[in-house]
């Protein structure tokens, strides 16, 4: 008789506790009306066609990002973008332009995602050539004037192509980075 209490008793704890929890579970849902939901990142507000600058101190225009639609979200401040555009401004005219397919942007607008499609520009300037890089991800931080991806880039400069895994493109020191398997064509600039 006693082999038989003591296999009956972990059954019945189990029993009972599964119970509670679903006596607890009722409880919650009625006392916030049956209608708990978690909170959701839902769209706050529509924007379309615009456009936010950024001044330095000097009240000189360091960047300019657009796009023809952008979606708020209250919760976090964030806000998804539709073929965004982001170009950062130059002091010797050789501008940088990203352009994507999609993007997020943060609260502050401190950092963007590019998603794609993403196409990086350089306009030409008389000591450098004009700059493309093609890729399909792409992590922007204007402030700090540097781009980054993880993925598959086709950079062009002139006559000269290179492919590679992963890129740094810091635009106040001049230079990119490619990470990885690189390989490329690179056309000496003529001498004069």
């Amino acid at each position: 008789m006693k082999t038989r209490v003591a296999h009956l008793l972990p059954m019945s704890l189990m029993l009972l506790l599964a119970m509670l929890t679903l006596w607890l579970q009722y409880a919650v849902l009625e006392g916030s009306g049956g209608n708990a939901k978690p909170a959701g990142h839902d769209p706050a507000g529509i924007v379309e066609n615009f456009s936010i600058q950024r001044l330095d101190r000097s009240g000189r225009l360091q960047y300019t990002f657009s796009a023809p639609k952008m979606v708020h979200f209250a919760d976090d401040g964030s806000g998804e973008v539709l073929y965004p555009r982001l170009v950062q401004i130059s002091d010797d005219g050789g501008n940088v332009t990203a352009s994507a397919n999609r993007g997020t942007i943060n609260r502050q607008g401190e950092e963007a995602f590019l998603y794609g499609n993403v196409l990086i520009s350089r306009e030409a300037t008389p000591q450098q050539p004009e700059f493309h890089a093609r890729t399909e991800f792409l992590h922007v931080l204007p402030e700090q004037g540097i781009s980054r991806t993880d993925h598959t880039v086709t950079i062009t400069e002139g006559r000269s192509i290179l492919t590679g895994v992963g890129m740094v493109v810091d635009k106040n020191r001049r230079q990119f980075t490619l990470q990885s398997q690189v390989k490329g064509i690179f056309s000496a600039p003529n001498r004069k």
